[in-house]
């Protein structure tokens, strides 16, 4: 007879936003850098939250709606997600030196180690993983 073992749940932190300002990004990078250290990966605070503050400043710019805020612990790391209620996905380039914005994604997409864009019914996902 063989034993069954059961792997560990994954730690998380679901957050919903019904509103994104300015006045929100320093509580939730608050949050995340308080679980990070919970979970024993302070190292990967400083991406993470410079990630989550994209995300939401893009909710705030360019979706003008609530949002859903998933940190979630993967086996090597962590994946953060934003949900919102636009459908339009964001589009990242690769910034001219004379540019005053649109270089958060491409920042983030060189320090994480996945980002992704996902088209839902009603809005889209966007997700960093670290």
């Amino acid at each position: 007879m063989s034993a069954i073992t059961a792997a560990p749940a994954a730690r998380q932190y679901y957050m919903v936003l019904s509103e994104v300002c300015p006045e929100v990004l320093g509580p939730v990078r608050e949050v995340v850098r308080v679980y990070l250290g919970l979970w024993r990966k302070s190292e990967l605070s400083f991406v993470a939250e410079l990630g989550v503050t994209e995300l939401l400043t893009n909710v705030h710019k360019h979706a003008h709606s609530g949002c859903e805020v998933l940190v979630r612990e993967t086996a090597d790391g962590i994946t953060v997600e934003v949900t919102d209620f636009d459908d339009t996905l964001p589009v990242m380039k690769e910034p001219t030196p004379d540019e005053e914005s649109g270089r958060g994604l491409f920042l983030l997409s060189m320090l994480a180690e996945d980002l992704m864009f996902e088209p839902l019914l009603g809005g889209k996902r966007v997700w960093f993983r670290l």
